[in-house]
């Protein structure tokens, strides 16, 4: 049990540290994509994304987890075969919706834009529709890898994607410029439809390959006791068992995916018309809502995105213990302790030098206006972190137990909270007022969701170390940068630079702190560190 535990923890920091990469080529990608398109092309790129979103849940969004769960299900009860038709019992419907998707938002383009309030945004979605076919293959092929705790393959499928939008993508918009921001947009968003393309065709023959050697090895591995046991399963589970257990789980989870994105539909739709209606121009309109979830929502979403490759690894770790009727919390204790030491000093940093973070990326592609506005958007979306590290931890928690309805249950209601503050916080505060409600939605839905899990099981989290700790030595690192940075600044040494060694004496003092406190002990750091066999 301990070896597994540890293997799931390095499974975790793989996927993780994987996430990490490939979101920073993803905010590689947006720093250029905003010198070449600008505010106006960034909130163009940004309009038809709240949709897309929504759709990939349609063609799949749900999946992921949902196949990850039940595959590792019947791995821990020694019914591969079961196991691997999950795959095929999924992806023919998913393959059916995401056809209709893509043919429905290319004859109804027109009409979406210009309901938002901007009709050029009609051909950035036509260049985005053929990544819906690929949607629900590439969801289906990451959870059956994730459900045999196998991290890898979904890490490269992302790696992919990033690499390839990145150059493509920036590539087709430098190309397309001259054509006028709209089809600049529309050929950096070829670029992600190729992405997921070569992410699909990755994951398909790495299935292909891992299934062959399957079959290779089995023969040989029925010959021994442990073994057979493994390929001896209680009873045939027939094909509509599995699609009745995918769906009974996929469909809340898929609700779910669907909240927020809808909200985001909803705010592409009434944000711009509310700030045109408070007296902004279309063009600036557009380009305040794009500055919200373009340049503060690629630096928002960062953090979330590792925080959601640490819950995805712990799901089959939940999953397992509790189908063999195990405590689960250690496991979850140690799924905090990671997601909170990291979500604390990002939020700090985000709260007290937001500035400073959006001045070193987005300087050169912004105005001294619009980093400014920027930076005031992110230190009100900076609270947000924190609470989608508490509301991704307890989700994860409730999945494992097969309570994912109740996660959507609360997002539902926090969607509910942000749509209701939108219009009232837009008209007083402006752009501001979007980033507030927000805030508000994933507060709401955080507390809920903990209070479920709770109910559930004990999440057996230290409050010293996975909170009171972190929060202290994020406070002295966050001194230690201020000093630093006013220090280097006094020497002449340009802002950018300042900023570089202060970040360094940042983590220095954070991460020094957190292990000499016993915060992170040398244990949890030895469960994620690889053994060699002998």
């Amino acid at each position: 049990m301990k070896e597994k535990s540890e293997r799931l923890g390095r499974s975790a920091v793989l996927l993780a540290a994987i996430g990490i990469v490939a979101k920073l080529i993803g905010a590689l990608y947006r720093v250029p994509l905003t010198n070449i398109v600008g505010a106006e092309g960034m909130g163009l790129y940004q309009m038809v994304f709240p949709l897309y979103t929504v759709l990939l849940a349609f063609c799949g969004g749900g999946f992921t987890n949902a196949v990850s769960r039940v595959v590792a299900k019947y791995t821990a009860r020694g019914d591969n075969a079961s196991a691997v038709r999950t795959v095929r019992a999924a992806i023919i419907p998913l393959a059916v919706v995401s056809a209709l998707s893509a043919a429905a938002v290319a004859l109804l383009r027109n009409a979406i834009s210009g309901l938002q309030g901007n009709t050029e945004a009609a051909i950035a979605y036509l260049a985005l529709c053929p990544s819906l076919l690929f949607a629900g293959g590439i969801s289906v092929f990451r959870g059956y890898f994730q459900g045999k705790s196998q991290m890898l393959p979904s890490g490269i499928s992302q790696l992919i994607e990033q690499i390839v939008k990145l150059f493509l993508g920036l590539y087709l918009s430098k190309v397309f410029l001259r054509y006028g921001v709209r089809f600049a947009v529309a050929g950096a968003l070829i670029g992600v439809s190729v992405s997921e393309l070569l992410a699909l065709l990755y994951l398909a023959v790495r299935y292909a390959v891992s299934r062959k050697r399957a079959k290779r090895y089995v023969p040989v591995l029925a010959l021994g006791t442990e073994a057979s046991a493994e390929f001896a399963p209680e009873r045939y589970v027939t094909d509509r068992e599995l699609i009745k257990e995918l769906y009974s789980f996929a469909l809340p989870v898929t609700l779910g995916s669907l909240v927020l994105p809808l909200t985001q539909m909803i705010d592409s739709v009434l944000v711009i018309n509310l700030l045109m209606y408070g007296g902004a121009g279309r063009a600036d309109s557009t380009a305040l809502f794009g500055l919200l979830v373009g340049p503060v929502g690629t630096l928002v979403n960062m953090p979330v995105v590792i925080v959601l490759s640490v819950s995805i690894a712990y799901l089959p770790a939940v999953t397992t213990a509790v189908e063999r009727g195990a405590d689960v919390s250690g496991i979850t204790r140690d799924a905090a302790k990671w997601i909170m030491l990291f979500v604390i000093p990002v939020t700090a940093v985000f709260m007290l030098f937001p500035d400073r973070v959006c001045a070193a990326l987005y300087r050169r592609g912004l105005t001294s206006d619009q980093l400014a506005v920027a930076s005031n958007l992110l230190r009100v979306q900076a609270v947000g972190v924190f609470y989608v590290g508490m509301l991704q931890l307890c989700t994860t928690v409730l999945q494992g137990y097969n309570k994912a309805h109740r996660p959507v249950i609360n997002l539902i209601v926090g969607a509910c909270v942000k749509v209701a503050l939108t219009p009232a916080l837009v008209r007083l505060f402006g752009i501001i007022g979007a980033a507030g409600a927000t805030t508000a939605c994933y507060a709401v839905a955080a507390t809920l969701t903990a209070r479920s899990a709770y109910k559930c099981t004990a999440l057996n989290v230290s409050a010293l170390d996975a909170l009171l700790k972190p929060l202290a030595f994020t406070l002295a690192a966050s001194a230690a940068f201020y000093g630093t940075v006013v220090a280097a600044e006094h020497g002449q040494i340009p802002s950018l630079w300042a900023s570089i060694i202060g970040a360094a004496v940042f983590a220095a003092v954070y991460f020094g702190g957190i292990a000499v406190s016993g915060a992170l002990s040398a244990g949890d750091v030895k469960r994620l560190i690889p053994r060699s066999k002998k």
